[in-house]
């Protein structure tokens, strides 16, 4: 082989070592981007923004889908314990990493890049942004640890989504039941769901022993019980249905079903889904749901994200090793 032909086959084997080089840095081994940052597009087109949980250095981290999940993951933005997106913005419940400060919520912007940060009272539980980014919401347990324990205790705060400023804790809202005025101590309010007008919104309160869906006023600081046995409410897209799960068993095994419910007319139905899942849906379109389901193996618990559809239809895995789910980038 004469020296033109050596210099040849080098610099075509250069070429491709520095390819593979290329696409191992971008997907990883298991087909994941390892992007830093969203793209400018993330929030003017569909995606499914979430907590990606395979194990690895980035388990934790945002990450994100087009709505069928059918391309593989890119992960952006830092580790979550819950995250939420909407209306080019997102926010992040994490560990806080200082001392005094064990978990905070972090503002990000549509490239998911972190753009301030407030402390976070208790450990993280539930988090909405609303439909036009106006506000948005956390829910943590000050005591306890999920919603089946005894004693529990949780703040929610609405927050101005421009800034990040605390603008009410829901706890101290006027609670209406029947027209009057309930004056219980032990309230707790968890798992807001924004209407179109951010002002709006729905969230679950319990109070004596029972729990309420009701619908918040911001303005007016006031919480409207509507009716009983209604928790992690998930309003639709077209501001007419709601999605929450119902206490159908005192066991922890199997508390828990997905309910959806007719603002205009009052009829409620049962979800496919009959496992007990203890979760805030998101709606993936007008007729769908997701959420994710745990699952235990190999020594760690990890979960997938499900969807169902609200006709009693089966429910089919969607993402698998994620949880966390919002859509992002339409308005449905």
């Amino acid at each position: 082989m004469n020296r033109s032909r050596v210099t040849l086959a080098l610099a075509v084997l250069l070429v491709g070592v520095a390819a593979g080089t290329v696409l191992t840095a971008v997907f990883g081994r298991e087909g994941e981007s390892a992007a830093g940052e969203a793209g400018p597009g993330l929030f003017r087109t569909e995606h499914i923004v979430f907590r990606s949980l395979k194990r690895g250095p980035d388990q934790g981290r945002i990450a994100y889908v087009p709505p069928d999940a059918a391309r593989s993951r890119v992960l952006a933005g830092p580790r979550c314990l819950r995250v939420a997106a909407e209306a080019g913005r997102a926010v992040c419940l994490r560990d806080g990493g200082v001392p005094g400060r064990p978990y905070e919520i972090v503002r990000l912007n549509d490239r998911l890049k972190e753009a301030g940060d407030e402390p976070l009272a208790g450990v993280p539980s539930r988090a909405r942004v609303a439909p036009d980014g106006r506000h948005f919401a956390s829910t943590v347990f000050v005591s306890g640890h999920n919603y089946i324990s005894l004693g529990f205790s949780t703040e929610t705060m609405v927050y101005d989504g421009k800034n990040g400023r605390p603008l009410a804790n829901l706890e101290h809202f006027t609670f209406l039941v029947n027209g009057v005025k309930d004056g219980s101590v032990d309230r707790n309010v968890w798992g807001v769901t924004f209407a179109a007008d951010s002002n709006v919104f729905f969230a679950t309160v319990a109070v004596s022993g029972r729990t309420y869906l009701a619908r918040g006023d911001l303005s007016r600081r006031t919480l409207t019980a509507l009716r009983e046995n209604a928790e992690c409410p998930s309003l639709s897209p077209d501001q007419t249905r709601v999605v929450y799960k119902k206490r159908v068993s005192e066991t922890s095994q199997d508390a828990w079903r997905f309910y959806a419910f007719d603002l205009r007319n009052g009829r409620e139905w049962p979800l496919g889904e009959t496992r007990s899942v203890d979760d805030q849906v998101a709606w993936l379109d007008g007729e769908r749901v997701m959420y994710a389901v745990p699952k235990s193996g190999e020594g760690r618990t990890t979960a997938d994200i499900w969807t169902a559809p609200l006709d009693g239809g089966k429910p089919r895995l969607l993402i698998p090793d994620a949880d966390s789910p919002t859509l992002v980038g339409t308005d449905l």
